[in-house]
């Protein structure tokens, strides 16, 4: 009985997303926020997963201020774009640059 219980769960919905990992930057928020993008954002999102791919922290934070250049972003865009800001930032907190040799 108390595993059947314990399956049952307690009530809460299932469509909260799992907290995000301290030091990762998720563009998954940024992309629903440009859901049919421009050839021109779309290059500039193209340019930040590579850069996301591959911890190019500096790079990362060049799109993004590139997409916040843009004129026409809608307030849901920008709050997208700084929100991964806000995680390229912590990221390199956690992650800082080798230093050079």
């Amino acid at each position: 009985m108390a595993g059947v219980l314990a399956l049952a769960g307690c009530g809460k919905p299932a469509d909260k997303a799992p907290p995000r990992q301290p030091g990762v930057v998720d563009l998954a928020g940024l992309q629903q926020a440009f859901p049919t993008p421009t050839a021109e954002v779309q290059a500039g999102l193209d340019r930040l997963r590579f850069a996301t791919r591959y911890s190019q922290f500096e790079k990362e934070l060049v799109e993004l201020d590139k997409l916040l250049a843009l004129p026409d972003l809608t307030e849901p865009q920008k709050k997208a774009v700084n929100d991964v800001i806000e995680q390229v930032k912590e990221a390199i907190k956690l992650h800082p640059p080798a230093a050079a040799q």
